[in-house]
This record gives C-alpha cells, structure tokens and sequence, in this order.
C-alpha cells in the first residue's frame, strides 16, 4: 500500500478533516465514538465531536445515544447509490458474473482502480448466483490479488510507475511478490496469456484468475475474476478458467461499447 504523501496546497483543511472523519467508519465498517475518531485522525475531541455532529446534522452520521457512539447515515447511502446509479458497469457486470459463476462452479467478485488499491465494487458466489454483499465497499493490495494485476497490467509504464511509487510490498504468504521489479515482471506474463493470476500470493491454498473489462474508449476500467481453492483451480486447468473468464470480461467489455478483440 502507498505510504502517506503530503498534501496539495489546494486542500482545505476543515473538508480535509470531514472527509477522514469518513474515511474512517469506511475503515472502520461499524461504530465509531468521538475519542476513537479523534485519536485516530489525531483531532483534538472538541473538533472531533463538532464536525461528527455537523455530519449528524446532515444526515451522514446518525447517533446511537444507548452507546454515545456514531453510524454511517442515510445520506452517505444515498452518495453511493449516485455512484452505482451512474454507470451501467455495475449492473451489467453483475449480469455477466451470474453467468461465469454458472459456468465455472467459482466466486466471482469485480473492482476497480482506486486511489492506489484495489476497490470491490461486486461479488457473485455459486449458491443460486446469488449477489454477496461481504467485498462490497472492501479494497485489498494490489500486487495480493488477481484483479489488481488485471487493472494494471495494460496500464501505460509511466502510470504503473506513478501508482507504485512508495508502495509497500507487503507479505502474506511464501508466493507474495515482494518488489516492484518482481511485479513488473508479472504484469508483462499477464499482458502475454491475457489475464491474471493469484497463485496462492493472498491466501494458501486458494488461487483466483482475472481479466480487465474495457470501455468504449479502450480503456481498462475494471477487473472481473473468479477464485477457488487450489483443488478446484489446479494449477494445470487456469488456463480454462483464464479462458472463460477472458470471454466474461469480453462480453462485459462489448456491453460497454468496446469494439475491438
């Protein structure tokens, strides 16, 4: 993950703080007390308790006044929903999922690029292709997971550069990838066999396969993948799970306007 970076000199100070304080329940996902959000944004209380309460006011936060302590509020939702319902990626990319899930047997969970990690937008699993709701909102390393690699992968050198700059390569299992040259090396085997792989990297015992969704510019705008255990995805079959996740993101690819291969 990126290490901290200094701030532009654009950047007001009291949005800034507001928008941490957000930051935080999203971190957080449950409730939070003043004291807990002004040590973790080292906030003096008082500041702390009147911008939460200007949230309140607003309807971003809401109060449990058994606990004294806050909840992400209606508001916030509604800010979310503008986002999901201003693009069709989502919705279509739920459609397309449903029917890989169906063909694989597998999870199947899409993200986005987002501010230096990899942002779950989506997660479809086996039992009746059901939507799952637990990755939503989650963001997980890039260089941990299949997807992450997808949305780099095609990305121009400079912007690859740019995006892991100061990145922190951290290890989670003996097959993490632990440095940059390590990762540009397999972001170029990615582009050659057209999709991505976790390769027990994230977890033991569990593999995933991806490949990027492009718009109509060309553009590679998401990832969509599909994870197993190591015996459901043997490492001699990820090409046929490769080659059936390629034809989801494709067809994804081709509702969103893209007209090339």
């Amino acid at each position: 993950m990126k290490k901290s970076e200094e701030q532009p000199y654009y950047v007001v100070q009291s949005v800034d703080r507001v928008l941490s304080i957000l930051q935080a329940f999203i971190d957080e996902r449950g409730p939070l007390g003043v004291t807990e959000v002004a040590a973790r944004l080292k906030l003096h209380k008082s500041v702390a308790h009147r911008m939460m309460a200007t949230l309140q006011y607003h309807g971003y936060l809401k109060k449990n006044d058994d606990t004294d302590k806050y909840d992400v509020g209606a508001k916030a939702f509604e800010l979310g929903s503008v986002f999901a319902n201003s693009t069709n990626l989502i919705e279509e990319g739920k459609q397309a999922m449903v029917q890989l899930v169906a063909e694989s047997g597998m999870e199947s969970n899409m993200a986005v690029l987002e501010n230096g990690s990899v942002l779950y937008l989506a997660s479809i699993e086996q039992e009746r292709a059901r939507t799952r709701n637990a990755a939503h909102g989650q963001r997980r390393p890039i260089h941990l997971t299949a997807l992450g690699k997808s949305l780099l992968a095609w990305l121009p050198s400079e912007t690859i550069a740019e995006t892991m700059r100061d990145y922190v390569f951290e290890r989670r299992t003996s097959k993490t990838i632990g440095s940059f040259e390590q990762f540009a090396r397999e972001l170029q085997a990615v582009r050659e066999r057209g999709y991505a792989i976790d390769d027990e990297e994230s977890v033991l015992g569990m593999r995933c396969v991806s490949a990027p969704v492009r718009d109509y510019t060309g553009d590679v705008v998401a990832a969509i993948s599909i994870s197993g255990t190591s015996k459901l995805i043997p490492s001699d079959k990820t090409d046929v799970y490769g080659g059936m996740t390629v034809d989801c993101a494709n067809l994804l690819s081709r509702r969103l306007g893209y007209s090339g291969r």
